[in-house]
């Protein structure tokens, strides 16, 4: 597995009208229907890193050019013409993930803000809840402790393709945070929390233990155009 990363920025028209044509045909759908222009700049920087990902694991720009991207069973978007290409995207906030492995896998990312306990109430299990509680004297723990919970359960919902609609609180973690239960299955999965970029959380999700130590940042627009570079976080 690997975690890609890119921060979104304002792009330039003349610059955005080059970069457009890079997007699989979903993505410029997904778009072009779009009328909040935050949502359509993080929409395309998502099917910006997507390609840029596809590419970094390997595959050629032509076969980029004729992908085809559908849906599953559960509404999860894959390729069917590519076996060895499994991603997940998610954004908030100002930044863009993707992660990519030669099996399903779930990400999601959460930017950090107001403590919620009524949404933890009302969507996380007891255990969940009650684990919160233990920490109303550490504040910030607390805060942090509700996202971290959160984008767990979101990054498994992404694994399976059920979304959030299937009921969220049926993911329950452990609480390092290396796990998470569908207590209706009764399956386990393993999760893995990041904390590199300041004011988010990210989390994935997958059937197996086998995580990246760094997420990798891309500066998108530069590395379109061979003007910039990578790091870690």
């Amino acid at each position: 597995m690997k975690i890609y990363a890119a921060r979104v920025c304002e792009i330039p028209d003349g610059l955005c009208g080059r970069l457009f044509p890079l997007l699989d045909r979903r993505r410029q759908e997904k778009v072009t229907a779009l009328k909040n222009e935050k949502e359509r700049l993080r929409s395309i920087y998502a099917g910006l890193l997507l390609r840029h990902a596809f590419l970094a694991e390997g595959h050629c720009e032509e076969m980029w050019q004729r992908i085809e991207i559908v849906e599953g069973s559960h509404g999860k978007p894959y390729l069917p013409n590519c076996t060895d290409f499994y991603y997940s995207l998610s954004h908030s906030g100002e930044w863009v993930i993707c992660a990519v492995d030669d099996i399903e896998t779930g990400a999601d990312i959460q930017e950090v803000g107001a403590l919620k306990l009524a949404v933890a109430k009302r969507f996380y299990s007891d255990e969940e809840y009650h684990r919160l509680l233990q920490y109303q004297s550490e504040p910030d723990r607390q805060t942090m402790d509700l996202y971290r919970i959160w984008a767990a359960k979101e990054s498994c919902v992404k694994l399976t393709g059920r979304g959030i609609g299937a009921g969220i609180h049926r993911y329950v973690t452990d609480s390092a945070y290396t796990h998470i239960n569908d207590i209706e299955e009764n399956t386990l999965c393993f999760v893995r929390l990041y904390e590199s970029i300041q004011g988010y959380v990210i989390c994935v999700c997958s059937s197996r233990e086998c995580f990246p130590e760094h997420i990798i940042i891309t500066d998108l627009t530069n590395n379109m155009f061979n003007m910039g570079g990578e790091g870690t976080c």
